[in-house]
């Protein structure tokens, strides 16, 4: 919270001394020089909109973190942007029009795509970490029914199947569902049989698992 409020006291300053010398030296008002002074001001909405976008409040830390990239470019625009603006201005009486709007047209563009490519990098991370983590979560709670049989029933087979699973990788797979079933069975039925049966089938996930990484 701290850094957002110091963040945007720095914005504000940088903003109000842009302007103030914009119209305290005395550029010639021609079109070009409205036209840097108006880009100038437009990369400011960037840059301020850049931070909004990386650094919002509802976010994880993680993707936080992954926002930095997306804010890089928005101040890196701004200190091309503003330098550019005022070497615009001061030559606003000489400089033809269409030059400045090629100028400012190849900044902002380049910009764009820097932004876009960045928050759809980081979409894509966010996106992959939220689906391994709603994977992992299927083993895990498989995990949970083996815990809790063994904890309720104090049976050695159970605590072995349990312990089993504590180290095998979550990463989904093909057998999940089996074993899922299986420990629905061993709640009714935790037989030896059914827990060795439960076992062997732990052993045979854990070489799957291998051969599908």
């Amino acid at each position: 919270m701290k850094l957002t409020k110091h963040a945007w006291i720095i914005w504000g300053i940088a903003l109000v001394t842009v302007v103030v010398l914009a119209f305290v030296i005395p550029f010639a008002r021609a079109a070009v020089y409205w036209l840097a002074l108006a880009a100038t001001l437009g990369m400011f909405g960037i840059c301020a909109a850049a931070f909004a976008r990386a650094f919002r409040t509802e976010e994880i830390l993680e993707s936080k973190l992954l926002g930095w990239p997306i804010f890089k470019v928005g101040y890196t625009a701004l200190a091309v942007q503003v330098p550019v603006g005022f070497a615009l201005m001061g030559l606003a009486a000489l400089c033809p029009v269409w030059v400045a709007i090629v100028i400012e047209l190849v900044i902002f563009a380049l910009t764009g795509v820097s932004l876009t490519v960045r928050d759809a990098a980081r979409a894509v991370v966010t996106h992959s970490e939220a689906h391994v983590a709603d994977n992992t979560q299927a083993w895990k709670a498989i995990r949970a029914k083996a815990n809790a049989l063994a904890a309720s029933t104090g049976n050695a087979g159970l605590k072995r199947l349990a312990e089993e699973m504590r180290y095998a990788d979550p990463t989904p797979t093909g057998m999940d569902g089996e074993l899922n079933r299986m420990m629905d069975t061993l709640s009714s039925y935790a037989t030896a049989e059914n827990i060795d049966k439960a076992i062997k089938m732990l052993e045979k996930r854990k070489l799957l698992s291998k051969e599908e990484k």
